[in-house]
């Protein structure tokens, strides 16, 4: 179990951690306090340099960890801070998944589209045969209403689920649980999870191993959608490195 400690990347914290250790805080607060946990992505950060609002949200999750390989390299780059590996959100909510299985307690899933949703229930149920899945809903690929907010909760508490993983693509996801956190009545762990509905279920092919340690799983997805993912792969990633090559300057300043 590893905690080094949280690093200012770009304008938000990142805790230097890894997979054990995040676990260990979610077996720690479940079913005392709401805990928001977010796997985050260079692009996210370069969007929250831009967004006081979204800046403000991410600010307000107990845990932004190191998805990338370009955040864990940044934690490195800039605070000789080095971490074995990253927390990578499909792997993240595998594990999690596994602990859940042990302890008995029941998940919701929410997010992308009932045909992922069904193939990862049956993925899922196959993988970890005591997982308690409470419920599940797609997503309506539009801003939720306040009721629908509401209602949305509800379901979750009837479920009992003590923990919602999301899929909605950073950073409508964090910007989803954020809201969600605020009107639950019960404690819950919410953990946005980005692509991982797609790649569990195996309704998209996932990069090998090997190609996500050498740090270019962003340009296998780039390959694989190029028109969706243009912009945050190689716009936005642009501007990561700028960004970052600034604060080194002022650090040594």
């Amino acid at each position: 179990m590893k905690n080094l400690g949280k690093y200012k990347i770009i304008d938000n914290l990142i805790c230097a951690c890894d997979y054990d250790f995040i676990i260990g805080e979610i077996e720690k607060n479940i079913n005392k306090r709401n805990l928001l946990i977010s796997p985050i992505a260079s692009h996210t950060l370069v969007k929250a340099y831009y967004s006081k609002k979204l800046k403000k949200i991410l600010d307000r999750f107990d845990f932004l960890l190191p998805d990338s390989q370009w955040i864990k390299r940044a934690l490195r780059f800039l605070y000789q801070v080095n971490l074995e590996e990253r927390v990578y959100g499909p792997e993240l909510m595998k594990r999690i998944c596994h602990f859940c299985s042990k302890k008995r307690w029941s998940i919701f899933l929410y997010g992308n589209t009932e045909s992922t949703l069904d193939k990862l229930e049956e993925k899922l149920k196959n993988n970890f045969p005591s997982l308690r899945i409470g419920g599940k809903e797609p997503s309506k690929f539009r801003k939720l209403s306040h009721s629908e907010m509401k209602d949305l909760t509800k379901k979750i508490e009837k479920s009992q689920s003590s923990i919602v993983f999301i899929s909605l693509g950073s950073p409508n996801q964090e910007i989803f649980a954020y809201r969600l956190a605020r009107l639950m009545k019960k404690p819950v762990i919410l953990i946005p999870v980005g692509a991982a509905f797609d790649f569990i279920s195996g309704v998209k092919k996932q990069a090998p191993k090997w190609v996500g340690n050498l740090g270019f799983e962003w340009l296998w997805r780039l390959i694989m959608e190029p028109r969706r993912l243009f912009r945050r792969y190689l716009a936005d990633g642009i501007v990561f490195i700028f960004l970052l090559t600034k604060m080194k300057l002022s650090i040594r300043a």
